[in-house]
């Protein structure tokens, strides 16, 4: 499997489930809400990221609050 086709894969999953963190970018597998865009890892990406847990984040919450 290419790198193009594991990012079209990867988008597809995306794309079905709507329940994605809105801060996390898929193709580098970042956190857009940290102000350092740190790279996620596994244990993150599982319990966060990708499912609808993700407003339980630390990084979401503190994303949220500077907003405010």
């Amino acid at each position: 499997m290419t790198l193009t086709n594991t990012r079209s894969l990867y988008q597809l999953i995306d794309m079905q489930n709507q329940a994605l963190c809105p801060y996390h970018d898929t193709l580098l597998n970042v956190c857009n809400a940290s102000l350092s865009f740190i790279v996620i890892d596994g244990t993150r990406h599982a319990s966060y990221c990708s499912s609808d847990n993700f407003d339980n984040c630390a990084l979401f919450l503190s994303k949220t609050l500077r907003k405010k």
